[in-house]
């Protein structure tokens, strides 16, 4: 992370199997979700949480893996999705880093039987994001996720990165289960990622927060 850390709150994203943002959001493996998506329900949407500040002021964002994780499968799994993100975005990348001062923290740990990963974004005193922690599960219900769906738990995590909360419909990234979900980036993530992240995407030097709360697909 550049700069010093400065965390008056956090908000906590948990992912059941498939990716989970937000506040308190999970991404799950399969079963029923909580989202309230009777609050869109003539919509197909994805809500947008937030932005960077001044550490996406380069239009780079760098990720590091924990020290812990020695599995250069699973890591190569992220990667990809990190490249996938990549191949899609302007003005943002993300980019490996092993300086200790990385903006976004990758670790695998089993959280639950339900839970395929969750990501928790600290925020500054005006509502800037100053720092990630992803968490991807190796397994959910005793069995162990394939390296295509560890990246698709990656894929979805990033989202939540990047400005993105949950889709309320089927067949999405960034739907918050994993066996609904889809596999693939598509142009409304994109989209999505641009209107959080408008200050930067846009040219411009001001930060300012993101200034539409969802992106109907």
């Amino acid at each position: 992370m550049k700069g010093s850390l400065n965390l008056p709150f956090v908000l906590f994203f948990a992912f059941i199997l498939i990716v989970s943002v937000g506040y308190t959001n999970s991404m799950v493996a399969r079963g029923d979700d909580d989202d309230d998506d009777d609050d869109f329900s003539d919509k197909d949407i994805i809500q947008i949480c937030c932005t960077w500040g001044y550490e996406l002021a380069d239009g780079v964002l760098t990720f590091a893996f924990d020290d812990d994780d020695d599995d250069d499968d699973l890591k190569d799994a992220v990667r990809s999705a990190v490249s996938s993100w990549n191949d899609d975005l302007t003005g943002i990348r993300m980019v490996e880093t092993d300086d200790g001062n990385e903006d976004i923290k990758i670790s695998f740990k089993n959280d639950g039987k339900k839970i395929a990963g969750k990501t928790v974004n600290y925020f500054d005193g005006y509502g800037f994001i100053r720092q990630s922690h992803i968490t991807v599960s190796e397994e959910s219900y005793d069995r162990d996720f394939s390296s295509s769906q560890i990246e698709q738990i990656a894929l979805h995590e990033l989202g939540h990165v990047l400005g993105l909360d949950h889709a309320n419909f089927r067949g999405n990234l960034m739907t918050e289960r994993v066996d609904i979900g889809s596999p693939t980036i598509s142009s409304c993530e994109i989209e999505g990622v641009n209107i959080a992240n408008a200050w930067k995407v846009n040219g411009g030097n001001t930060m300012y927060l993101p200034e539409k709360q969802y992106i109907e697909c």
